[in-house]
């Protein structure tokens, strides 16, 4: 028991609470990962993440375990206190240890005026998804709390509240973070009959094409010219971006990309074409980042990513900054600079695992108005990689696809795990 608790003190250090410093309510201010500690109250698992290897627990969570957590709108104060009177847990009992969760981001952490009190006195919080996260060592002054490496748990013991059995957790391979691959356009649109073209997402309106923009605050409504931000114009007319030699490159890119993110890292993956017959729209392609391509759902995938290859002359591997005014739905405050993160990690992967070089100083800038920034509901990695028209590139795009994709891959996770 003493090692336990001795192991506590070194795991759970206490942290200072965010300092105020011109933060807006809402603002992203930090995120929280998946935890892959067992975690328990009085020997009942609770879901739980952690934040700098601090296990938190969801403060909602607890009126399972036998406590009363009241929402004051008066006071902008959540208040949790033991109910001594309880004699029954209801708690998960499917509760597991999602081994391809560990580590991974979970939310985003939002700034927040909310003041969470534990038995009167105010502990250290956590903004999420509507929700409140607290550490498990806020509740160490009820009772005791213990952590063991060698079992793989953390625990908190209230006093004075039903205790049962202790049962290490069940682990789940089943649960996996979502990302969606884009290999840009395929089949060139010239050869696409009427009906390929309405099947795969696009609209008549003088031409063949697309709306750059769902309406203001949606993310299934096409703008048609009004009720948008309107950066650029709102039409994107089918013909752009046809080339010979590009698809062939992106699809390849993409497909090793999948392998290595499915196969090392243990992520779901959506490909939004897996043959150069497709050309699918842009609002065809976002659609994967919704179950069952379903744009009135509530998006499942973690990020979007844009793979391309780059032509006029020039050399080198780049990413597109996402540096414009989205509007659509399902967007965090941080969008704009998750975007560019995504690509600049990514970006990074490529230029220091294969023989690309840099693209100037690796970021596109001025290209924040491009279509899959204006309809993606997760932050989208814009990815430019290689010349295919300079012969060095290539000649590396034809022969280092598989470090590539793996690159790719290894840039996503970069991103989507906490460190």
């Amino acid at each position: 028991m003493k090692k336990n608790i001795a192991a506590l003190g070194i795991f759970l250090l206490a942290a200072p609470m965010y300092a105020v410093s011109a933060q807006n309510i809402g603002d992203v201010i930090g995120q929280i990962s998946y935890s892959g500690i067992d975690t328990y109250i009085n020997n009942y698992p609770i879901n739980a993440f952690h934040k700098n290897g601090r296990q938190l627990i969801c403060a909602e969570d607890l009126r399972a375990y036998g406590f009363n957590v009241d929402w004051s709108a008066e006071d902008r104060a959540l208040y949790i206190t033991p109910d001594y009177t309880t004699s029954d847990i209801y708690y998960n009992t499917d509760i597991k240890r999602e081994f391809f969760l560990e580590n991974r981001k979970a939310y985003d952490i939002y700034f927040t005026d909310i003041t969470v009190y534990i038995n009167g006195s105010p502990t250290e919080s956590y903004s999420v998804n509507g929700q409140t996260m607290i550490p498990l060592r806020a509740l160490e002054f009820l009772g005791r709390c213990e952590y063991s490496a060698e079992d793989n748990y953390s625990k908190a013991f209230i006093n004075g509240l039903p205790e049962t059995e202790y049962r290490p957790l069940e682990v789940s391979y089943e649960k996996k973070i979502t990302v969606v691959l884009d290999a840009g356009h395929g089949k060139s649109s010239h050869l696409m009959s009427d009906d390929e073209k309405l099947s795969e997402g696009y609209v008549y309106n003088n031409g063949w094409g697309e709306w750059r923009h769902w309406k203001n605050g949606t993310a299934d409504q096409y703008c048609c010219g009004f009720g948008c931000h309107g950066d650029r114009r709102c039409w994107y007319d089918i013909s752009n971006g046809d080339r010979n030699a590009e698809p062939e490159i992106n699809l390849r890119n993409s497909f090793f990309a999948q392998y290595y993110l499915e196969n090392e890292l243990g992520y779901d993956v959506r490909m939004t074409r897996t043959s150069n017959d497709q050309n699918p729209s842009f609002t065809k392609r976002i659609s994967y980042c919704y179950p069952n391509n379903d744009l009135s759902s509530v998006p499942d995938a973690a990020a979007y990513i844009s793979i391309h290859s780059n032509t006029g002359g020039g050399h080198g591997s780049a990413y597109v900054g996402a540096e414009g005014y989205y509007t659509q739905k399902w967007i965090s405050s941080s969008y704009a600079s998750d975007c560019s993160k995504l690509g600049r990690l990514i970006n990074d992967r490529i230029t220091s695992e294969t023989s690309l070089s840099k693209h100037s100083d690796g970021c596109i800038e001025g290209e924040g108005y491009l279509i899959a920034f204006n309809k993606s509901p997760v932050p989208v990695g814009y990815l430019e990689i290689g010349f295919f028209d300079n012969y060095s590139d290539l000649y590396i795009l034809n022969s280092e696809y598989d470090a590539i994709g793996k690159a790719i891959a290894y840039g996503i996770n970069d991103f989507l795990t906490c460190n």
